[in-house]
């Protein structure tokens, strides 16, 4: 009896731990295939609103998010080109869109202790800094105070790639004005991929159902909505009332996020509003973009989570919150997991060969026993149901073949997700990764890889290989055979993609 209460606890608290989880992933894909549209004011067309880029070296693609911004029929906006580039090119090529557009140089520009080089005219502003200190949120909050300084009252942030259907100042302002709590709008985000563009479509797969499935979902249940780093409506007044950007912060929205909801502000998602974006071109920038999400989602888990419980939200703001901020945490229940199947594996096989008994659960053990296989499955398979539905609400029938690429590709950060986490919770200081942007051109794009990452990915597939061997070869029953084979199904392939790409 002793024996077997000692193998119980680490998987049944591991299961509750994903079942929070896969909790939310059942009832945001519920409730995204709700249609209830937030409610809306009559437009007032004299609000200013100032469309910022943030750009960091984006040559490829800055003109075009430009042009597209110019497209934006709301009349009273200003395109506000926030940059930090280094690149000469890009450089040159910002000013020379600035002049192009009658911007006349203003000497001496000075905000937040940080000169600037700053051109002017009434529908564009290059704002340039000359060093990326802060990182993206660095320069958000130093052209707070250009924006406070001009009267501004909206900003709509796009990050460089990011290009807005024509009247999405519109439809975001018909929501905002609707409650003086509304601190933003986040809007849609879908991602441009070709028929030939297979990893980029699995990633598109994943990241589309944020969108199409976990915030319409969120919206339509009353939870907590995320500001997801662009493509989102500010009421300035409201960024400055909670202290703006914090500088450094490599995950700045959730960051922003959190305080809002702690000052008793509150998001809206705006499903209607759609903006087109790149996700990465390769696996090594894919892997690198996930690992600066997870180490700044780790810092805000840490930071917020006593803030969190001991304020006056209500509990299920509170959870969704603690979600929100434990998201990527999941990764280190998944390492635990894996530890123990592995730590179980060799324990049955060397109790086998030293004619040892599997440890036998009778009574109350046994149903817990029991409840775990279906309750692991059915957490695992909440991470797949967003993604069919995502899939099927664009009606994209050709990506449910997709799926389980997209599922593996996924999982096979796993290792990443975890080192970035302990990363995260130390504070360790860290550098700014710039996903490339392409501008949808297919070639070549060099992204220097991880060895050890890569040999640690070749080293759990091989144990885990083993351990599924074992499995079979103890006898492990049908049951055990039939769980062996689905987790095979699940990580072996998602290892032998990290162990060849990282």
């Amino acid at each position: 009896m002793v024996v077997e209460l000692l193998w119980l606890p680490v998987p049944v608290l591991l299961s509750l731990y994903f079942a929070f989880f896969a909790a939310y992933n059942y009832a945001y894909a519920a409730g995204a295939l709700l249609r209830r549209r937030p409610r809306t004011v009559p437009l007032r067309t004299d609000a200013r609103v100032a469309v910022v880029i943030v750009s960091f070296n984006e040559r490829k693609v800055i003109a075009d998010t430009v042009a597209a911004c110019e497209r934006l029929t709301f009349p009273h906006k200003t395109i506000v080109v926030g940059d930090d580039s280094k690149d000469p090119e890009t450089v040159a090529l910002l000013r020379r869109l600035a002049t192009e557009r009658d911007c006349v140089r203003v000497p001496g520009a000075r905000y937040n202790d940080t000169d600037v080089e700053l051109w002017e005219s009434d529908g564009f502003v290059l704002f340039h800094r000359f060093h990326n200190a802060g990182f993206k949120a660095g320069n958000l909050k130093t052209l707070e105070g250009y924006l406070r300084g001009r009267g501004f009252d909206y900003m709509y942030l796009l990050d460089a790639d990011w290009r807005p259907q024509a009247d999405a100042l519109e439809r975001c302002l018909e929501v905002i004005e609707a409650d003086p709590a509304t601190a933003y709008v986040q809007a849609k985000r879908l991602y441009h991929y070709g028929r030939r563009d297979h990893f980029q479509r699995c990633l598109a797969i994943n990241e589309e159902a944020c969108y199409l499935v976990d915030l319409a979902g969120r919206q339509q249940l009353g939870q907590m909505i995320l500001f997801s780093g662009c493509c989102a409506l500010f009421d300035l007044s409201a960024l400055y009332a909670v202290g703006g950007f914090q500088a450094g912060h490599l995950t700045e929205d959730i960051d922003l996020s959190n305080r809002f909801y702690l000052a008793g502000y509150r998001g809206v998602y705006l499903e209607e509003v759609a903006n087109v974006g790149e996700v990465p071109p390769n696996y090594q920038a894919f892997r690198r973009q996930q690992e600066r999400w997870a180490i700044g989602s780790a810092r805000t888990c840490k930071e917020y989570f006593l803030p969190v419980l001991r304020s006056e939200l209500d509990l299920w703001t509170k959870l969704s919150l603690l979600r929100q901020n434990a998201y990527f945490t999941a990764a280190l229940g998944v390492e635990a997991s894996v530890l123990w199947s592995l730590l179980v594996a060799v324990a049955a096989v060397v109790g086998a060969g030293r004619g040892g008994a599997t440890p036998t659960f009778d009574g109350p053990l046994r149903v817990v026993a029991y409840t775990l296989v279906p309750t692991a499955l059915v957490a695992l398979l909440s991470c797949v149901l967003p993604l069919v539905v995502g899939v099927v609400k664009k009606r994209d029938w050709i990506s449910l073949l997709y799926i389980p690429a997209a599922c593996w590709i996924a999982l096979s950060v796993v290792h990443t997700y975890a080192i970035a986490n302990v990363k995260g919770f130390r504070n360790l200081a860290q550098t700014w990764f710039v996903t490339p942007k392409t501008n949808r051109r297919r070639g070549p794009v060099a992204v220097r890889g991880a060895r050890r990452i890569r040999a640690l990915n070749g080293a759990t597939l091989l144990a885990l290989a083993a351990a599924y061997l074992a499995a079979f070869r103890a006898d492990a029953g049908a049951t055990g055979a039939a769980l062996a084979t689905v987790y095979a199904l699940v990580w072996i392939p998602s290892l032998v993609i990290a162990s060849l790409k990282s």
